[in-house]
């Protein structure tokens, strides 16, 4: 079973205490107290983050164990200190109050997310087979990996350095690193908080500047705050070639926050909230050091986040600055702060000094692999119609644009055309957020038609301004009432809701399902790991040093094309020669010559499979009897020390290569 109470309970201190409770103290001293409540505490949250980030990776420079352990409470202690010397002020503003709303929000993220996530693997290690989704699995030897340094090398491919967009993984490393509990029982249990809290401030973000100083109530007052969840945006059936449940790719992405997508959303909406606070103040040095921080941690959560956050903070910089025909320097710091925090955390942390361009996650420009793997495409194609030609390929395009924002199209668009028609005909700017929120769309949008990912994962740049979207449709219909386009959104709202409740069944349907996996025999699939398989790997975890290397048999699920095997980084806890390498930065030349020499551990001549160990450092040899039924051991340096009906592993003690040399 992988609930646990105590590692709940756990995470949880940990949250509030060496991420919210110090970053508030930051957000004290970086940000102005203008500044609304939930802009407030949600720059706590991501400024906590970076801060017990930045002093994790001092620790692991300096090599001096234990400085976030006591860094949390100090900070804690100090923010307390100055929190009750100044009479214990309120989060709240004087024109704000607590709103019971958000409490809802959350509670309601919460446990969807547990539904959706949680629940869905609580069996995963107490059945006769194991199946974990392998994103999860790649998440936890990341998390793995990040809690002994960071930054740290890929703990499924021996001696490459680790580049990922993985600071969402980063907030259970440092957990981990703290307390030194098991991997996959600490993300299984302290997703769901991770979900629901960046979230939910971010969506009463929004609610709150789509209210503005309106009194609202009942229907409309949910959903000024709550709507997005209800837009019918990126539909999956819709969007994705085979997909039938459940109905939305956003909330799907929101409840499970797989791919970081719910603190990439959150973040991006914070970010703009806080330029636009600060748009016309005065110079500030440390709202520039706050901008630089949240921009690197945007970049950090998801790369495609911080691409699209600097070319619109850039692009309203200019196109404002050629219209009032003046060059406003601290807005122009403000920007060039946050491309610095962009580029150098790409650089050093998301993609590398010189990346490869050949791992699974390289982007190609060209519109190919987004109308390839989805559903416009199929229809193209069934109609015998080449949609890379032209004209085709525009108007394929432009159905791709109507499938992923859903039927928010009409009012974002509306929206926009009567922003725009105001600024050219009158030359009034007016809200600086709305244009934030329209150049963002534009951008993410934009990216999602031209650039193409393997795994379509380009969908991430219109996930990332969802929020965006539904602020812009919602603002045209708050301004534009009782109209064709008004009805026609609220009837799909109302739809969504359906959709949202549907989704909801589907991930407790799902639950049992898997469940009921668990209890069945893995026999000789692939993607399913029999009981004795964990156990091996599991005695991996438990009988062997923290340093040790180990060779494994199997790479693939036989899902698809992609090698993504990651079962024993994930679960042993301990570095791989070898193991899934699909995800990782590495060329196809480097996967062949480590491929042929995985092979060669396995080799009957024991010349052979000795040098090869030597060479790798291999300590520990797994051997499935689905790979290789077979294996005979037959070099004295190899020593059964675990085995039973699916796996043995082999110690090998190395010698240094002197008996290759005596020879």
């Amino acid at each position: 079973m992988t609930f646990s109470f105590a590692i709940t309970v756990i995470f949880w201190l940990y949250v509030i205490f060496w991420i919210q409770v110090p970053g508030m103290l930051l957000v004290e001293f970086l940000l102005p107290r203008r500044l609304k409540a939930y802009t407030r505490l949600l720059s706590g949250f991501f400024l906590g983050f970076i801060c017990l980030a930045t002093i994790y990776f001092i620790e692991s420079i300096i090599g001096v164990n234990g400085l976030i352990a006591i860094a949390g409470p100090v900070l804690s202690v100090i923010a307390f200190i100055r929190y009750f010397k100044k009479g214990r002020p309120s989060v709240y503003n004087a024109y704000e109050h607590f709103k019971w709303l958000g409490i809802i929000i959350f509670g309601f993220i919460f446990i969807v997310s547990t539904i959706n996530f949680q629940f869905k693997y609580v069996g995963a290690l107490s059945g006769q087979t194991t199946q974990v989704y392998h994103d999860f699995l790649f998440h936890t030897g990341n998390i793995v990996s990040l809690s002994r340094s960071f930054p740290n090398g890929d703990i499924r491919i021996s001696g490459l350095t680790f580049y990922y967009h993985y600071f969402y993984e980063l907030i259970f490393a440092m957990c981990k690193h703290i307390f030194g509990m098991d991997a996959f029982r600490l993300y299984m249990n302290g997703n769901a908080l991770i979900c629901a809290w960046p979230l939910t401030l971010a969506m009463m973000i929004v609610g709150e500047r789509l209210r503005g100083d309106r009194s609202i109530r009942g229907v409309r007052y949910y959903s000024y705050y709550a709507g997005m969840l209800v837009s019918c945006i990126c539909l999956l059936p819709v969007n994705v070639v085979g997909a039938k449940l459940p109905t939305s790719w956003l909330n799907n992405h929101l409840f499970g926050n797989g791919n970081a997508m719910g603190l990439a959303l959150s973040i991006t909406v914070l970010l703009v909230d806080v330029l636009v606070d600060v748009w016309y103040d005065k110079f500030s040095v440390r709202v520039m050091i706050a901008i630089y921080l949240l921009a690197a941690t945007a970049t950090g959560f998801k790369g495609t986040t911080g691409i699209v956050l600097v070319t619109i903070s850039w692009s309203v910089f200019i196109i404002e600055s050629v219209l009032v025909k003046k060059i406003h320097m601290p807005r122009f710091f403000y920007v060039f702060c946050a491309s610095l925090g962009f580029v150098l955390t790409y650089m050093i942390v998301t993609v590398g000094l010189n990346p490869s361009g050949s791992n699974n996650r390289a982007m190609e420009v060209t519109p190919a692999g987004t109308l390839d793997a989805s559903r416009v495409g199929q229809v193209f194609s069934k109609l015998g119609l080449d949609y890379m030609a032209f004209p085709w390929v525009i108007i394929a395009v432009l159905l791709c644009i109507v499938c992923i924002v859903g039927p928010c199209i009409l009012a974002f668009t509306a929206f926009a055309y009567s922003k725009f028609r105001t600024l050219i005909k009158e030359k009034v700017i007016g809200d600086i957020f709305d244009w934030f929120v329209i150049g963002s769309v534009i951008i993410g949008v934009a990216a999602f038609c031209s650039v193409s990912v393997p795994g379509l994962s380009q969908g991430y740049f219109v996930i990332t301004n969802a929020a965006f979207i539904f602020y812009g449709a919602m603002k045209y219909l708050i301004e534009n009432k009782k109209t064709l386009i008004s009805y026609v959104t609220y009837l799909f709202f109302g739809i969504g809701t359906a959709f949202l409740i549907i989704d909801i069944a589907y991930f407790c349907y799902d639950d049992i399902k898997q469940e009921a996996v668990y209890e069945s025999e893995a026999g000789d699939r692939q993607d399913l790991v029999s009981a004795d398989t964990m156990e091996a790997y599991l005695w991996l975890r438990d009988n062997t040093p923290e340093d040790a290397m180990v060779a494994v048999d199997r790479f693939t699920e036989d899902l698809d094309y992609r090698s993504i095997y990651f079962y024993c980084s994930a679960f042993s806890e301990r570095q791989v020669y070898l193991e899934g390498y699909d995800y990782s930065d590495i060329t196809e030349k480097q996967v062949e010559a480590m491929l042929s020499i995985n092979e060669k551990f396995y080799s009957e001549d024991t010349a052979v499979a000795e040098a090869a160990m030597e060479m790798s450092g291999v300590d520990y040899l797994v051997v499935t009897e689905l790979n290789h039924p077979d294996y005979w051991e037959n070099s004295p340096k190899l020593k059964l020390v675990f085995t039973n009906d699916d796996v043995s592993i082999y110690r090998y003690y190395s010698d240094g290569g002197m008996s290759a040399v005596n020879k």
